[in-house]
């Protein structure tokens, strides 16, 4: 029985001998890289995120529009076109050209008190120019005069309501101008002498500056 359990003994110690350098061998061709794998690429460099783009700017108003105007006084003549961009949430600035006495051309700026409402107030200023007119016949009863008007620079202040349901809106304004180069009118006395004072507060009337009411439509364009 006891050489039985010799014999057992040894067969195990000669298998362990036999299987050891083998599991060895295969420890180690495990543990070297394979040649016909392809080398490990380094890790890429970390980006940071791009910073989220601001919000659209909240209002009503496009970034572009066309304004065609009508009135009195106003900075782009009794008929006039004027082109406005935003230039900001609250302020515009604009520049147009119209027909007046001489024509008139200029730029200007406004500020919409809330442009995130169909309907704002705003307020703003413009400078203008007019061009020149010559040798103009008046008569206020029966008094006759001819006068010819240099151009002249206005400021012009001005406010009013805008109302912009969509792309097409409706601007009221009232506004003052204020002339800052002088009378640009001159009287022919050549012909009719000197005229009287009430003809002269006529002319006056019709020469640039004074009091402002216009109605406009605006078509507006852009995001």
């Amino acid at each position: 029985m006891k050489h039985h359990y010799l014999l057992a003994i040894g067969a195990g110690l000669s298998l362990a001998v036999f299987t050891a350098p083998e599991a060895l061998a295969q420890t180690e061709l495990s543990n070297r890289p394979d040649p016909a794998a392809a080398p490990a690429r380094p890790a890429a460099p970390y980006v940071a995120p791009a910073a989220p783009a601001p919000p659209p700017m909240e209002g009503y108003y496009p970034a572009n529009a066309i304004g065609l105007e009508i009135g009195w006084g106003g900075p782009y003549g009794g008929l006039g076109a004027h082109y406005a961009r935003m230039v900001s949430r609250n302020v515009d600035i604009n520049a147009g050209l119209g027909i007046g006495l001489g024509g008139k051309i200029g730029v200007g700026a406004r500020y919409f008190v809330r442009p995130d409402k169909q309907v704002s107030g705003y307020f703003g200023a413009s400078v203008a120019r007019s061009g020149r007119i010559s040798n103009v016949d008046v008569t206020v009863n029966n008094e006759q005069a001819n006068y010819s008007m240099n151009p002249s620079g206005v400021l012009h202040l001005r406010g009013g309501l805008r109302w912009q349901p969509g792309k097409v809106g409706l601007l009221g304004t009232v506004g003052y101008g204020l002339r800052f180069t002088g009378d640009p009118v001159v009287y022919n006395t050549t012909y009719y002498g000197q005229p009287s004072q009430q003809l002269r507060d006529v002319v006056n009337v019709l020469t640039p500056g004074g009091v402002e009411f216009s109605l406009g439509v605006l078509f507006g364009f852009g995001d």
